[in-house]
């Protein structure tokens, strides 16, 4: 999956613009699901929020290029894919596939599953007490693990390409027992990625380029 990631990521652009042929689209405006409610097809829009409710059932994927998307609590969908914007889920809600952002922060709330990956490019990623069953890869953005959350894969830096500009040092954060039971992976030796374990936090796999910090509970946030 490494190598294809990227490039996955990146044609949201068109993917989004296409799943406008489905069962429920907007171009301008937003997108909003009533609690309790259930939906076939892809919910998908151009201009505008991804809002589902509380203990719903969507049967396709959740989609925008400039918007957010937010889950409300006990739902169930297939996917969550967003360009220029945020994704949030509530405790308890089921991603049957993949987590996609590429400019926009992902942040996944307790008891969260995820059966297949999260990515970004350029995105913050919050794991809060959540689960990912794959791996989690970002370019650019930071990763944070709290609330005894569980990465079943392994964790990539993915290596930028088509730039010679120097990266900001991201920092992965894992706290309150948190672990990745596969790798941590940092494909450019020079980024200066910084983990910072604390609270028994663990990395099970190996940890590839990055230097580690370990701070115990009374050290502070």
């Amino acid at each position: 999956m490494s190598s294809t990631s990227r490039s996955a990521l990146f044609s949201l652009l068109v993917g989004a613009t296409v799943a406008l042929a489905g069962c429920h689209t907007s171009i301008n405006g937003p997108i909003v699901v009533g609690d309790g409610e259930t939906r076939d097809g892809h919910l998908s829009t151009v201009n505008g929020l991804v809002k589902v409710g509380k203990d719903c059932t969507i049967r396709g994927g959740c989609r925008t290029v400039n918007g957010g998307i937010e889950i409300g609590e006990r739902s169930e969908v297939e996917q969550l894919a967003a360009v220029n914007g945020s994704i949030r889920t509530a405790p308890g809600v089921t991603v049957k596939g993949d987590v996609e952002s590429v400019n926009g922060p992902v942040s996944l709330d307790p008891e969260t599953r995820i059966e297949g990956e999260v990515q970004t490019v350029n995105g913050t990623i919050r794991l809060v007490g959540a689960r990912v069953e794959h791996d989690v890869r970002t370019v650019n953005g930071d990763i944070y693990l709290g609330e005894g959350a569980i990465v079943r894969g392994d964790v990539v830096f993915e290596r930028q390409l088509g730039s010679s500009g120097r990266r900001r040092p991201p920092t992965i954060e894992l706290r309150d027992g948190s672990v990745i039971e596969g790798d941590l992976l940092v494909e450019d030796p020079d980024l200066g990625v910084r983990l910072v374990l604390r609270d028994g936090s663990e990395v099970r796999g190996r940890i590839e380029n990055a230097e580690v910090e370990r701070v115990e509970a009374q050290d502070g946030v």
